[in-house]
């Protein structure tokens, strides 16, 4: 599903260069103007005809404008006391960012779902306040996503957005829609629809949603100068300073054979002659064959043993030094010789007889094995870096207001994310 969907964001990042390189030489293109008792066709855009041209006054299509809530923040004009703040309308203008608007029930139906999913860890007389501070985060979140749609709504012809948006239904219906079934228990496309309107939203506002947020990531990654080559002087020194990352401890495969007290109803004899009686015929099997490397307990676990990975054979995989909470298994592990097996060790549970096959001493992996996941490192890295330039270029232009934070510029945002998390 990644692969198909890094497929679709091919297209869409191709139709975006082909309408960047129709509007060189163009004026920038804002949202198209909406008719007089029209809706946008696209949620919170401004109307420049009724702004006089100013992105700071936002208004929200005819059918979606409400009276202002009655809470503190809008009353007063400063931004909302969290702790005793009134539930706020579906239709609420939460957010207005670069003459787009975020409304209540954009988020609402978020909100409600992490509150149902935390009701007996809330206090009843805690919900709204908590209500709210989960709005305030959701609706931090989404800023960064629309600045960027802003930005190119007014870079590219909106005569071509449709284009766009028509090539994301198909990813939209094939993998957003399966993953919202999933995250909402629900049985097909039917129930989803149901429960979204019930919890006040719709698929139309999801696939909107989701829109916005995709063209929004592309546009950032287009926006983004191409990283420069990593050099092998770069990874080597990335590898010196961070040599301890790649030192490895000790490590073994091995297999066993268990017989758990629970199991024979706490009857250490029974346990101690059953393990005994297990640890004999595996002792036979090498004898037979003193040169074998590989498993030899296999049948016998499948058959008797009580150990976590019986069903298995007894194997287990590489295991590092001190890993067991058994310390006399921890011993034998790293003492045995390879194939040797172990006398009867005694745990909490139950009786084990153990057998290495494979040991790795403590190291360091080489640089010439290190390198390929350091190159991977460096370029995520730096890519990492050019986005968080391009995008902070864009946030120091934007203008924001909350009813939770009042005006703010989009610079100060990491500020805010910072005291929303301490809350």
């Amino acid at each position: 599903m990644r692969i198909r969907l890094c497929g679709w964001l091919t297209i869409v990042g191709a139709l975006m260069c082909a309408m960047i390189e129709c509007a060189v030489g163009q004026p920038a293109f804002g949202p198209p103007p909406v008719p007089q008792g029209s809706p946008s066709a696209v949620r919170g855009i401004y109307d420049p005809s009724q702004t006089n041209g100013s992105p700071a006054q936002v208004v929200a299509p005819p059918q979606m404008q409400t009276q202002p809530a009655k809470t503190q923040a809008v009353t007063n004009g400063k931004p909302a006391d969290l702790a005793t703040a009134k539930p706020l309308e579906g239709g609420q203008i939460v957010a207005r960012i670069d003459g787009q608007v975020v409304l209540a029930s954009d988020v609402l139906w978020v909100v409600n779902m992490i509150l149902e999913s935390n009701g007996d860890r809330i206090p009843p007389e805690q919900r709204e306040a908590a209500a709210m501070a989960i709005m305030r985060q959701q609706v931090i979140g989404l800023i960064d996503t629309k600045v960027l749609y802003a930005d190119f709504r007014r870079k590219v012809p909106a005569e071509n957005l449709p284009k766009v948006e028509e090539n994301l239904n198909e990813p939209f219906d094939e993998m957003e829609i399966p993953r919202l079934i999933q995250m909402l228990e629900v049985a097909d496309r039917r129930e989803l629809e149901e429960v979204l309107h019930q919890r006040g939203t719709s698929l139309t506002d999801l696939r909107r949603a989701f829109y916005e947020r995709t063209i929004a990531g592309e546009w950032l990654r287009q926006l983004a100068p191409k990283p420069k080559p990593v050099t092998h002087e770069q990874m080597l020194a990335y590898y010196q300073a961070h040599e301890a990352e790649y030192d490895y401890p000790s490590q073994a495969t091995w297999e066993e054979l268990m017989i758990r007290f629970d199991e024979v109803g706490n009857d250490r004899a029974v346990a101690w002659r059953t393990i005994t009686e297990m640890g004999n015929e595996v002792w036979q099997r090498v004898l037979q064959n003193p040169q074998v490397r590989g498993p030899v307990m296999t049948e016998i676990a499948k058959a008797k043993s009580h150990g976590f990975t019986a069903a298995q054979g007894g194997a287990h995989e590489w295991t590092t030094k001190g890993a067991l909470r058994c310390a006399e298994i921890n011993e034998a592990l790293f003492s045995l010789e390879v194939g040797q097996l172990s006398d009867v060790i005694e745990s909490e549970l139950g009786f084990h007889i153990i057998r290495v096959l494979e040991r790795k001493e403590a190291g360091r992996k080489p640089f010439t094995e290190a390198q390929v996941e350091i190159r991977e490192i460096l370029e995520v890295e730096e890519k990492k870096d050019l986005v968080g330039v391009e995008m902070e270029k864009l946030r120091n232009k934007s203008r924001i207001w909350t009813i939770f934070d009042g005006d703010f510029r989009g610079s100060e945002l990491d500020q805010l994310k910072g005291r929303t998390a301490q809350r």
